[in-house]
């Protein structure tokens, strides 16, 4: 009940003149609180409290005095449960940001907050227990979760980093991908089963050498100064390196077009595997396939190469007329392709130190490593564990195959049964 003062002062006056008749006793046994009510002065004690944005400030006295005839008290939490609160909140916060990924971890964290707000609102509410609210959202939650979710960023995109400068120039791009947006990505060594390809240019060598000839009998001829011999040989070796290039590109194209993990260049052969680092259940299939449109490709080049050469005719006379050595005809090169599947090891080989490689070791690598050998010029020869795995994929595919006399090669007790893959496209 309110009633201004005014009325109070005036029903006192009334009882001192003895007009007891109109005396009311509205406040006869109660607790009054006596406060200032005036707007838009000094005298103003109206303002804002934790419940109302504008109420008699007054009123925190009868509030007292309410809890104290009631026996309601508010009560804070210790300070050993505020330290608890915390360490709980924050030790449940970096679980959530460690175990999940940035968003759902995000979103969990959230929830626990407004979880822990509504149950400090509700025990005010019905136990007028005060929780703090401060320290265990803001510094234990908020705080950490958002210090944690940047040093994951940081540190994931490092990793991202490191992984691409590892895989960027020997897998595709979708292999990339599906390897950056794995949450666990497990190089260290393990056993897997693979399918090893080793392709290797058909009679580089020996253009090399009669490249190298050609150019010394023309210095010879010529009876060229050492620079100017020089700059010969120089240009001759850009030209044998560009080459040999072209070739692995054509083969690289084909092995990443497939999903292949190009694992290194020896010389002018190249090495590559299917099935690892990302799994692929038909991966002799993608290797086989890969083989054969790395076969194509390079028959194709042969053509355009051989091609060229009436304009390279033109352009030798302009190099004789200015004094310079003519460039040798383009000739077509062959690839010779071996092809096993088996157990091998595979993993990141190296050190922090130096360089690490992605690569694949063990006995049927090396028999890969021996079919190529074996396997002539412009010849796809696959081991028959890789016939059988055709098979099983792609029995038209294993049908075309040619079962050739089995070899034996070096490291290799037994004889191996071996199969060629035709990869003439039908005239």
């Amino acid at each position: 009940m309110r009633a201004p003062i005014e009325s109070l002062l005036r029903q006192d006056k009334q009882r001192l003149l003895g007009r007891t008749n109109e005396v009311r006793d509205d406040f006869q046994g109660k607790l009054v609180v006596v406060g200032s009510a005036v707007q838009g002065s000094n005298l103003t004690d109206v303002g804002a409290t934790p419940l109302e944005k504008d109420t008699l400030l007054a009123s925190k006295y009868w509030n007292v005095a309410n809890s104290i005839i009631t026996g309601r008290f508010v009560r804070r939490a210790s300070l050993p449960t505020e330290i608890a609160l915390i360490v709980v909140l924050g030790a449940l916060t970096a679980f959530l940001t460690w175990q999940l990924r940035a968003v759902s971890a995000s979103v969990a964290v959230l929830l626990l907050m407004l979880a822990y707000i509504g149950a400090g609102f509700l025990a005010f509410i019905q136990f007028r227990y005060w929780l703090p609210f401060v320290f265990p959202v803001a510094g234990a939650m908020l705080v950490e979760h958002v210090s944690l979710v940047t040093y994951r960023v940081v540190f994931e995109q490092r990793e991202q980093r490191r992984v691409k400068s590892v895989f960027a120039k020997i897998v595709s791009p979708d292999v990339m991908n599906e390897l950056l947006s794995a949450e666990k990505l497990a190089l260290g060594g393990a056993r897997r089963e693979l399918t090893v390809f080793f392709a290797d240019v058909r009679g580089f060598t020996t253009l090399t050498d009669e490249m190298q000839e050609r150019v010394a009998e023309f210095v010879r001829d010529h009876q060229m100064d050492f620079a100017t011999a020089e700059a010969c040989f120089d240009e001759f070796a850009r030209e044998t390196l560009n080459t040999v290039n072209l070739y692995l590109s054509v083969v690289a194209d084909a092995v990443k077009k497939h999903g292949g993990t190009l694992d290194k260049y020896l010389g002018d052969c190249v090495m590559a595997f299917w099935g690892a680092p990302t799994p692929n259940e038909k991966h002799a299939l993608a290797c086989v396939r890969a083989a054969v449109d790395a076969q194509r490709a390079i028959h194709e080049l042969n053509h355009r190469r051989l091609a060229e050469n009436a304009s390279r005719e033109v352009e030798n006379r302009a190099r004789l007329s200015a004094g310079l050595p003519p460039k040798p005809p383009l000739r077509a090169l062959q690839f010779g392709t071996g092809i096993n599947t088996g157990l091998v090891t595979v993993g990141l080989m190296g050190s922090e130190a130096h360089q690490y490689n992605y690569t694949v070791f063990g006995r049927e690598v090396n028999l890969a490593a021996r079919l190529e050998n074996v396997s002539g010029s412009g010849r796809i020869i696959i081991s028959d564990t890789t016939y059988n795995h055709l098979l099983r994929d792609d029995p038209a595919l294993a049908g075309t195959c040619v079962e050739m006399f089995p070899v034996t090669v070096k490291g290799i007790r037994s004889a191996v049964r071996i199969y060629e893959v035709p990869w003439q496209t039908p005239a």
